[in-house]
């Protein structure tokens, strides 16, 4: 698929529609990335920002009460319509429908920033590039994505107890859009720099995802976000009870008094322009 066609389809789909259904939960469970990724940014409340794939507009939101003059774009529109309804009268944030991977923005932005928005981009180098044609001199890119799923106990886990009874299916293109496409940070690193980004680092962040209050929570979480949510989904509704009594057993070794908590690895990579 060319221009991210088939991400725009799956966004606009179940898919966004779930994510809109689970925002708080959702707002909760990535705290702890939001608030290293802000911290990381470091914005200026005479700045303007522009945050990829914005989804629900947490980190949009975030920036806008910061005092900064914030612009979250994505292409779901449901998710969009949704953080559309969070925006207070006194925040400098609107939401914009296109595809940052190709748009002409109308602006320069001093920070470029996302929270797990970059990870599907078609063609990430073009991609990158034409963010930061959109950079201001001087200006700044900060986003997360994730490690690879063997140190993401919140995929791992449930994937692995579910695998016998998953259809067996073709090696997946560890490079392919996806969550886990900037898994590789020596590639991550590369593919900025081919796009014109200077003084790239890449920051290890290891934290515990609460995966839900208990472990029927934490079951649900895990068949209804993230790749086990896409192999339920070619598996007729009758097959699912089995899939579902695994992964609950998996995840139950892990209730605390605080919920159900998992291992969870991210990037956080910031360049310069």
């Amino acid at each position: 698929m060319q221009n991210n066609e088939e991400q725009i389809e799956f966004w606009n789909g179940e898919a966004g529609q779930k994510w809109v259904v689970q925002q708080q939960i959702m707002d909760a469970t990535l705290k702890p990335v939001s608030d290293a990724l802000l911290a990381h940014a470091n914005a200026k409340p005479d700045e303007i920002a522009l945050d990829v794939g914005c989804g629900c507009g947490d980190t949009t939101l975030a920036l806008a009460r910061s005092g900064v003059s914030v612009i979250g774009v994505d292409i779901s529109e449901p998710m969009l319509r949704h953080a559309r309804t969070r925006v207070a009268e006194n925040q400098q944030a609107q939401f914009v429908l296109a595809d940052a991977s190709t748009e002409a923005f109308p602006k320069s932005f001093d920070l470029i920033l996302s929270r797990f928005g970059v990870m599907f981009f078609d063609d990430p180098t073009a991609a990158f590039a034409n963010l930061k044609r959109h950079a201001s001199a001087g200006g700044r890119l900060c986003f997360v994505c994730w490690q690879p799923p063997k140190l993401n106990a919140w995929v791992s886990v449930p994937m692995m107890a579910a695998k016998e009874l998953l259809p067996e299916s073709a090696p997946l293109d560890p490079h392919a859009p996806g969550p886990f496409a900037l898994a590789d940070a020596q590639r991550t690193q590369r593919l900025l720099e081919d796009a014109g980004w200077c003084d790239v680092q890449v920051e290890d962040l290891r934290w515990s995802m609460k995966m839900g209050d208990d472990a029927e929570d934490a079951m649900r979480f895990a068949t209804q976000i993230g790749p086990l949510a896409g192999a339920l989904r070619e598996l007729p509704a009758s097959e699912h009870g089995a899939i579902l009594e695994r992964v609950l057993a998996a995840v139950k070794p892990h209730e605390t008094t605080d919920g159900v908590l998992m291992d969870a690895a991210s990037w956080v990579v910031t360049a310069n322009a």
